[in-house]
């Protein structure tokens, strides 16, 4: 797998880690002592889960088929959930 960006989206997705890398060693630096490491898990966390959030909406963007919204071509059955007692059921 080639390591060049290929397009924008790339680029920007591959320049978040950086910038979320160093607000956690800011937060890191300014934390009291003793609470270097939940400082940083505070600074990383909303931080981390925006980065998926971005990742998923520009990989979204770049596929046509799910903007259409359209009925799925099969169905996809839910499992049948075990009885509660935990035993298999009767036949």
């Amino acid at each position: 797998m080639s390591s060049k960006l290929r397009d924008e989206n790339e680029r920007l997705v591959a320049e978040q880690p950086v910038l979320l890398y160093r607000e956690v060693v800011q937060a890191m630096h300014a934390a009291p002592h003793g609470q270097g490491l939940a400082t940083m898990e505070a600074a990383v966390l909303p931080g981390g889960q925006a980065l998926v959030r971005e990742i998923l909406r520009r990989a979204v963007n770049t596929h046509p088929e799910v903007q259409k919204r359209g009925s799925a071509r099969g169905r996809a059955p839910a499992e049948k959930s075990p009885p509660s007692s935990g035993r298999p059921p009767k036949r």
